[in-house]
């Protein structure tokens, strides 16, 4: 392997495109002191991945790029490129096969540096894991420049252990110890994170397995519970059917017991509707004539009051009349002095308007000539503050500069040092994070830790979802368990509406159908259907209509009316229905009813009892169903809770609230269903999510801890590399400002000092002195035909103003004498109200007496009211003890037929607690055993709810949770013997990297210790020269070198003189090289400490060597140039620029010597 060119664009002083060749073993490169000759070998280093811009001759790596010269401006970037020869494949891996490598780095402005392997771009780390083992490398031995050789000699025993380690090739052994180190040691912190869980899971485990046996256990006594509740339900539904059979033979009997009471009423109840169809009648009459009365009275009343008005009125207007002649009188006298007072002011402004015009052209005159002065001196005040204001202006400017220029000339050396500070440390900042980056595990760590989170998230959701759906579902079941129970409620008060209802109606008799069929009459329907009245009524129209509400509605009466329909048959009116009857609150065909009309409304009581007493034919009726006649209060037929039409009201609303609550239900139910179904689906995926869960959580743990520490040192580093390159990039921009502001300012005073303004300031106050008197004087001018031309104008505006008031007042009065004329006119045509009150009085007198006779006409109707009541009192009397017999057998109905319907509501709910347990009753009454007793079944019942409490909180999800938790176990069980097996693997490989090291060391170590004790006779003509370790261990042991030049005995080499020292290090170099040639060596003047016999020797050694090495050198000796097969030039003729020439020996030499 030999180096065929080097390629530099950019790189320091070769600004152009420049190539090296090295076409032979030996090149020795030549030039003047300056001109770029070591940048050659800066140019290698650099390439091979040095990173410290100290070791480059910089202070940052942005200091490589050409920063320009005299005559050339700066580049953007700079770029080296080695192209090598490797024909005989010295190069192994994937790159053996390549006749020709081409390495090459380029950095840009911004610090961004890119590494490129055969024109493909690569890492850093690409390009020293190609060299391993060469001894090629940025601080290898192979590159030997000046003051390295000291270094060499002077080096601790630990670093110059790291040379033979080189020569040996063990870098990447090492290399692959330290990695394996660091799996072993991750691997064991798995093992001790595994264990931890896994003991973790052992103790859960073993809880969860103690709740699935209590879990099953539950199960069991549930299942048993469940069984015995079904028969219990069906024992209770037994029992309640033989109680309902008794109940129905005791309805039966109350009901012939009712019918025979309700014929016996009906029978008193017919000469009562005829008694009170009289005093409807007779009440009909009696209104019509108290409306008649009542008019009468109203009509006296209002001609009283008109007529009590017009002669008012006719008093007021004589009155009036005086007062408006009085007034007319003096408004005359008013108007002629204001005419007169008018013509006197318009005499006098006649007067006085020339003499205002004259005082205005005065003034007029006066305040121009002041005004044309006033800017003159305007402008002077203008120019004479502009004079002072530069004066003042310039002396600031010129302080401001001196001071700012001080400044900047500070801040400017202050932040040159800062650069310089911050440069070196971010220098050493990438240095340190770029050794950790080449080692950085974070995009293992990072992807584990990515399927760790995607998987606990999916495992999070999942559960989420579960949670979220047993809430629900939860919820679901309270919900349909409520409206159950509400269904429950309405089915029972349905029910037992329509019992209350149908034992109600049980009496009707069928014999008014079919007579109504018989005689071919249609009816209208039934009073109950009819009966429209509002809510706040309703219970008093069914007080007064309770004995009607089955009876069918006729518009005409019948040709016959058997007398077995009493009650059955309503036959309507033509009378108006009075607005304060009870008719008058029906709406519909029932206004025409004579029962309704003959009930006056009242709000209470007491108001009742009083219009029942002073009107003895009509029957008086409050809100709450009270009935009041002339005999006082009637017992009432039914009470509110027992109101058949509340009732059927009440029936209706529950049967629509019993619809939507079923529909409720059936949805619930529906909700329930589909619920569970989701729920088996999401316990199978959270199975399968917590399975890749697990996996993923033992794969994070695995990088996490190689991971953090990485994690820690690079976040400092970056963090402290961040800090240096802003700091570095803001002092930068503050320097560079500060010097185009330090320029700035040193220009602007030169500036400030030449533009001294030179007026004279006593001139400038001459010229305002004389200003000053002349605008005085004019001032005083125009002040005065000012003041004289406001005196006239001020006359003349009050004259004006007396003017112009004196003419509102005279066209005031001839309004207000208009307007006195035109009521006193409209007071003289009054005549007509003298004609209108006569009238009047002829119209009063002709009321009293029609009022007169209708009163006496009242009188005699209500008289015949009163005893047609009185009949009516007597026969409602003998009603009165039925009445009392029949609501005393209804009510034994009613109170059997409630407790039939709360039987059978009772057994309607066992039903449904067996349809919620999903049992139908048939089944269970089949495998009913015959001794079943319900006092035994409920005590065995309430044993197994007792068994079932004493369990606890149940945990039902426990049976499968720790299924999957022993899944999980077996799986970190599995984990834990894999880490074992592979720390045993890992032990293996440390042991045998140990092994060859040892022996790869030693092995090397003996053979540069043969070649120096060899070459250093050679070299020296004498003495000795050999290797010696610090320690038996040779993996840490470090390497001394111990020189004795011929004639002397030192006892150590720091006695050495700086020729001994180079010629020992170059012994030790070419030992190594013997052993393990690198396939080049570039040396950078180490001859320059040497004599001219110490150089012979020298050149006669790299001779030698260069059989097997491509030697590179610089050199100012004479006898090195004349060694080497070629001479490479570099001159800088254009400064600043180096370029590459063809020279032979003698030129060459000269070349030097002219330096």
């Amino acid at each position: 392997m030999r180096l065929k060119h080097i390629k530099l664009v950019g790189f320091k002083s070769f600004v152009d495109a420049t190539k090296v060749p090295f076409p032979h073993q030996m090149t020795c490169v030549v030039g003047p002191n300056g001109c770029g000759k070591s940048n050659v070998i800066d140019a290698v280093r650099w390439v091979l991945g040095e990173s410290s811009a100290k070791n480059l001759r910089g202070d940052a790596m942005t200091d490589v790029i050409f920063n320009g010269s005299g005559a050339r401006k700066p580049v953007s970037q700079a770029s080296v490129e080695l192209v090598f020869d490797n024909s005989d494949g010295r190069i192994q891996g994937e790159y053996a096969n390549y006749a020709e490598i081409s390495v090459k780095r380029l950095v840009t402005r911004d610090g961004r540096s890119d590494y490129f392997l055969n024109s493909s771009k690569c890492r850093r780390r690409d390009i020293t894991d190609l060299f391993l083992g060469t001894g090629l490398g940025p601080r290898s031995y192979a590159i030997i420049e000046q003051g390295m050789i000291s270094r060499l000699i002077e080096s601790k025993p630990q670093e110059l252990r790291v040379f033979i380690e080189e020569a040996a090739g063990i870098s990447k052994y090492k290399e692959r110890r330290r990695e394996t180190e660091n799996r072993m040691q991750h691997t064991r912190d798995n093992l001790d994170r595994l264990n931890d869980v896994r003991d973790e899971l052992g103790s859960q485990l073993d809880k969860l397995q103690r709740q699935a046996a209590a879990a099953r256990r539950y199960k069991d006594l549930k299942q048993q519970e469940r069984k015995f509740k079904a028969e219990l339900q069906a024992l209770r539904w037994l029992t309640q059917e033989q109680q309902a059979e008794r109940l129905r033979q005791t309805i039966r009997e109350h009901e012939a017991e009712l019918e025979r009471w309700l014929a016996e009423q009906r029978g008193s109840e017919r000469g009562t509707v005829e008694l009170r169809e009289q005093a409807n009648e007779t009440k009909t009459k009696l209104d019509e004539i108290q409306q008649r009365f009542y008019q009468l009275g109203n009509d006296v009343t209002r001609t009283e009051h008109q007529l009590q008005a017009l002669r008012t009125q006719a008093q007021q207007r004589e009155q009036r009349q005086q007062q408006l002649r009085a007034e007319l009188t003096q408004l005359d006298e008013t108007y002629q002095r204001d005419v007169e007072q008018e013509v006197d002011i318009n005499l006098q402004l006649e007067q006085l308007q020339p003499e205002l015009e004259m005082a205005a052209e005065q003034a007029e005159q006066a305040q121009e000539a002041f005004q044309q002065h006033e800017e003159a001196w305007l402008q002077l005040q203008n120019d004479y503050q502009a004079f002072l204001a530069e004066q003042q202006q310039h002396r600031e400017r010129l302080q401001q500069l001196q001071l700012q220029r001080e400044r900047c000339t500070d801040q400017l050396q202050r932040t040159q040092q800062q650069r310089q500070d911050a440069v070196e440390q971010a220098q050493q900042l990438k240095r340190e994070l770029a050794e950790l980056t080449e080692h950085a595990a974070a995009q293992e760590y990072a992807r584990a830790e990515q399927e760790l989170a995607d998987a606990e998230l999916g495992l999070t959701e999942q559960q989420q979802r579960l949670q979220q759906l047993r809430e629900q579902r939860q919820q679901d079941q309270t919900q349909l368990t409520d409206v159950q129970q509400q269904e429950q409620q309405l089915v029972g008060r349905e029910s037992s509406l329509q019992t209350l209802l149908a034992a109600a109606q049980a009496d009707w008799p069928a014999i008014v159908a079919e007579w109504l069929s018989e005689q071919g009459l249609q009816p209208l329907g039934q009073v109950r259907e009819l009966l429209d009245v509002s809510d706040e009524w309703r219970l008093a129209a069914e007080q007064a209509c309770h004995a009607w509400l089955d009876a069918y509605v006729l518009e005409e009466a019948p040709a016959h009316w058997p007398e077995q329909l009493g009650t059955r048959l309503v036959v309507l009116g033509s009378s108006k229905a009075p607005s304060d009857s009870l008719a008058g609150q029906i709406k519909g065909p029932l206004q025409q009813w004579a029962l309704p009309q003959q009930m006056l409304l009242c709000d209470d009581a007491t108001q009742a009892s009083s219009l029942s007493a002073g009107v003895s034919a009509r029957v008086t009726l409050t809100k709450e169903g009270q009935l009041w006649s002339a005999g006082g209060y009637q017992a009432q037929q039914v009470e509110a809770q027992e109101s058949q039409l509340l009732q059927q009201q009440e029936l209706e609303q529950t049967s629509t609230q019993l619809a939507k609550v079923r529909a409720q239900r059936t949805a619930k139910q529906q909700q329930l269903e589909q619920s569970n179904a989701r729920r088996e689906a999401l316990e199978a995926e959270l199975s399968s999510a917590q399975k890749r869960f697990n996996e993923a959580q033992a794969n994070a743990a695995t990088w996490r801890e190689k991971q953090r520490w990485q994690a820690e040192q690079q976040s400092q580093l970056e963090s402290k590399l961040l800090r240096s390159e802003e700091q570095q990039q803001s002092l930068v921009e503050t320097a560079e400002t500060l010097q185009l502001q330090l320029e700035e300012v040193v220009s602007a005073l030169a500036d400030a000092e030449e533009q001294q303004p030179r007026s004279n300031e006593q001139e400038w106050q001459s010229k305002r002195e004389l200003l000053q008197a002349e605008r005085q004087h004019l001032r005083e001018q125009a002040q005065h035909y000012q003041q004289q031309w406001q005196d006239k104008k001020l006359k003349v505006e009050q004259y004006k103003s007396q003017l112009q008031h004196m003419q509102t007042l005279v066209q005031r009065l001839q309004q207000q004498q208009q307007q006195a004329q035109e009521q006193l006119q409209l007071l003289a045509d009054g005549s007509e109200d003298q004609e209108e009150t006569e009238v009047l009085a002829l119209q009063l007198e002709e009321l009293l007496q029609q009022r007169e006779q209708v009163d006496e006409e009242r009188r005699v109707w209500a008289n015949k009211l009163a005893e047609i009541e009185q009949q009516l009192h007597d026969v409602s009397s003998g009603v009165k003890g039925v009445e009392t017999q029949i609501e005393k057998a209804r009510q034994q109905l009613q109170s059997s037929q409630m407790e039939l319907a709360a039987v059978q509501e009772r057994s309607r709910n066992v039903l449904s607690v067996l349809d919620e347990m999903q049992q139908p009753l048939k089944p269970v009454l089949e495998q009913l055993p015959e001794d079943a007793d319900e006092k035994k079944w409920q005590q065995e019942v309430e044993r197994l709810q007792s068994a079932i409490a004493r369990l606890g909180a149940i945990n039902l999800a426990a049976i499968e949770e720790a299924e999957t938790l022993a899944e999980r176990k077996e799986y970190l069980d599995q984990q834990h013997e894999d880490l074992s097996s592979s720390l045993e693997t890992l032990e293996t490989a440390i042991r045998k990297i140990d092994r060859e090291t040892r022996q790869r060391f030693k092995t090397t170590y003996d053979a540069v210790n043969g070649g120096l004790q060899e070459l250093f006779p050679k070299v020296f003509g004498g003495g000795s020269a050999y290797l010696e370790l610090t320690e038996d261990d040779l993996l840490e042991t470090g390497v001394a070198i111990m020189a004795r030049p011929p004639g002397k005995k030192n006892s150590t080499i720091h006695l050495l003189s700086g020729g001994e020292k180079a010629l020992t290090a170059l012994s030790l170099v070419f030992a190594i090289f013997r052993l393990n040639p690198a396939p080049f060596c570039l040396l950078d003047e180490v001859d320059a400490p040497l004599d001219d016999a110490n150089v012979g020797r020298f050149c006669r050694l790299v001779e030698e060597m260069s059989q097997t090495v491509q030697f590179i050198y610089i050199s100012h000796n004479k006898v090195a140039m004349e060694m080497a097969s070629h001479l490479a030039g570099v001159t800088m003729q254009e400064p600043g620029v180096s370029r590459l020439v063809a020279v032979d020996v003698d030129e060459a030499v000269a070349l030097t010597e002219a330096s």
